[in-house]
């Protein structure tokens, strides 16, 4: 199916918003939008077609969906939930590929706020807002491990490990399926790392890649795109 055709069959009446977006170097621009979600939420076509997340999102805001975008381009499919001027949304992220490469993502909103009764409004928005909790479920039991003691994740072979400041804890779930429980505080580094970016001491340039520093001689592997990114959390 063509991505035009696609577009098409999503009716952005239907869905409320549709979008296409392209990466240029390390920012995602947005190539069309159209539906009347778009108009409730305040914007109109212009705002958003030719610009970035942060041109047009507070930050926070944007720094979040940036990092669904990143999974999109990367190949996955991706769903999550988003609450932004009072509108609460399901959004969805489709990948287009051409010779096995991604070459733009399909987006669609969902305006849900009508949709939602007070308690689960109030439900969805702890949700959104990010669990204090970790949950790794494992076969005879579930372990449970706050957030703020986590420092990093890292995917290696077909597991992820959970490391703490003194504990290492590991699952079988993707990186892309833990960092859905994840809050603003963690971003993708790497594509095999995503860290707490309140732990991150030090970026180190080792050859032609960067290496993040964490207490207890922890290290892990930083994208060069992404190093300008962290120095700009690391001072927000």
């Amino acid at each position: 199916m063509s991505d035009l055709g696609y577009v098409k069959q999503l009716n952005a009446n239907r869905t409320g918003m549709v979008y296409k977006f392209i990466k240029n170097g390390d920012v995602f621009i947005h190539t069309m939008i159209a539906g009347d979600l778009l108009h409730h939420l305040g914007f109109k076509e212009s705002d958003i077609v030719g610009k970035t997340l942060h041109d047009f999102f507070p930050k926070p805001y944007a720094n979040i969906k940036h990092q669904y975008y990143l999974q999109a381009w990367e190949g996955n499919y991706v769903q999550y939930e988003s609450e932004i001027n009072g509108i609460l949304q399901i959004a969805s992220l489709r990948p287009v590929f051409k010779n096995k490469e991604v070459i733009e993502v399909v987006g669609s909103c969902i305006n849900i706020t009508e949709h939602i009764s007070i308690s689960k409004k109030n439900n969805l928005h702890s949700i959104i807002s990010g669990p204090k909790n970790l949950i790794l479920k494992e076969r005879n039991y579930v372990i449970f491990v706050p957030l703020n003691e986590i420092m990093f994740i890292e995917r290696l072979g077909r597991k992820s490990i959970i490391h703490t400041g003194d504990e290492e804890y590991m699952t079988i779930d993707s990186l892309a399926k833990l960092y859905e429980q994840l809050d603003i505080h963690f971003i993708f580094c790497h594509r095999s790392y995503i860290i707490n970016i309140d732990f991150l001491e030090k970026i180190e340039q080792s050859g032609q890649g960067y290496i993040g520093h964490f207490k207890n001689n922890k290290t892990v592997k930083i994208s060069k795109n992404m190093v300008n990114k962290l120095k700009d959390y690391k001072t927000y």
